[in-house]
């Protein structure tokens, strides 16, 4: 007991750094004193590791019309140290046969690491603080997902760095929530989807004492005219843009557990500069899908909303129109699908759309952002195997068109 007590007060001491100068080399003697401590005795080895890993929602996969399985998640990184930790590489592995299915550069984990500190270096955890490495983790079919993910993770705290394997999580079942179309007509564009654009995947908050990260599968449904432009006119008006009043159809049959109506479209061109949480979404519906899912419908037009709380409605009934009101800059239909009745405090699930058909997608973010700023037609590029989708989740940029 004493030996325990006086190897975990050495080790809180260089986890925090504390008294007597702790540091990387400080870590690493004493994980060869804890090993040589454990080794004689036969107890199973243990290791002291600077960075902890945790995945607080269980991966839902995802078949999108790229045809791949989809997994993504938010794998939470907290560093116990007092020195920076910088995260040199990352494997994902099948937790079953510890082979690697996934590996993160340094530059990528630079990009997807992130950490609520301006001044903190890309890739790089200071200390005692927490980051969130935002996953997407792609299978060419269902075959090939393991039943169960591990991670395995490189870090260095200023001596040699220390190679990690924790944030064991298994998978669920690959969706089978199938939802009919949300709009009806051609040239909708899938803005913001799944599975690695950040305004949506990455939109963690922190909400009664927890992190939800309800927009993890969101779409920003935009609608382009036939020469490919998002809006025609003046674009700070909401008239002016292609999909503004079209009607919205519920997804299922379903009951409606929030229905908001009544407040003023956001004028198009930025994010308003300041709007209480409780109008994000503006104008919006949440309707009960059954099984603990609940689909958003968000920035409706004002006086639009034609469905009441307690309301049973089916699938393809119209409940309101498109429109810019809330947290928006233009006019479009934001929906998604979440765990709770709560559009924010709530997290993020895949689902399948019923039917469309597709051939081309926008080049990148940038020309979908090009296209909202100066109202010229986006530049596009075709989608493997051009045609029609059944069941399968819209994947970022594509333009659809929807039956009906």
């Amino acid at each position: 007991m004493k030996t325990w007590t006086w190897l975990a007060a050495s080790a809180l001491c260089v986890l925090v750094a504390c008294g007597g100068g702790g540091s990387s080399s400080s870590l690493s003697a004493l994980l060869g004193s804890l090993a040589n401590a454990q080794s004689g005795n036969g107890a199973p080895a243990v290791q002291v590791t600077p960075v902890t890993l945790r995945i607080a929602n269980t991966p839902v996969p995802v078949k999108g019309s790229d045809g791949l399985f989809h997994v993504v998640y938010e794998l939470e990184l907290a560093n116990f140290t007092g020195a920076s930790a910088a995260i040199q590489a990352v494997d994902v592995l099948d937790a079953s046969l510890g082979r690697s299915v996934a590996k993160l550069s340094p530059a990528q984990i630079a990009d997807r690491l992130v950490v609520r500190d301006k001044s903190a270096v890309p890739g790089s955890i200071g200390p005692s603080q927490v980051g969130l490495l935002y996953m997407h983790v792609s299978f060419a079919d269902q075959a090939a997902m393991p039943a169960a993910l591990a991670h395995r993770i490189t870090v260095a705290t200023g001596g040699a760095p220390i190679v990690e394997t924790a944030g064991r999580i298994a998978l669920a079942a690959p969706t089978a929530l199938v939802l009919a179309s949300p709009l009806r007509g051609t040239r909708y564009i899938a803005g913001d989807g799944c599975c690695d654009s950040v305004r949506h995947v990455r939109a963690t908050l922190p909400l009664d004492g927890q992190l939800f990260t309800a927009q993890r599968f969101a779409i920003d449904w935009e609608q382009l005219d036939a020469q490919g432009r998002i809006y025609v006119g003046d674009p700070k008006l909401p008239a002016s843009y292609v999909i503004y009043g079209k009607p919205i159809y519920a997804v299922a049959d379903g009951t409606v557990v929030t229905a908001v109506d009544g407040l003023p479209d956001t004028p198009p061109g930025a994010l308003p500069a300041s709007i209480p949480i409780e109008q994000a979404d503006g104008n919006h519906v949440v309707l009960d899908l059954g099984g603990g899912r609940f689909a958003l419908f968000a920035h409706m037009k004002p006086d639009s909303v034609l469905v009441r709380a307690g309301d049973k409605v089916r699938a393809g009934q119209v409940i309101g129109q498109v429109g810019t009101s809330g947290n928006s800059s233009e006019p479009h239909l934001h929906f998604h699908v979440v765990d709770g009745p709560s559009p924010l405090a709530s997290n993020g699930l895949p689902y399948l759309q019923d039917g469309f058909a597709a051939s081309q997608r926008g080049v990148s973010t940038a020309a979908f952002d090009q296209a909202i700023i100066d109202g010229k037609p986006i530049a596009l590029e075709a989608v493997p195997s051009p045609g029609p989708r059944r069941n399968v989740l819209p994947m970022d940029l594509w333009i659809v068109d929807f039956s009906g």
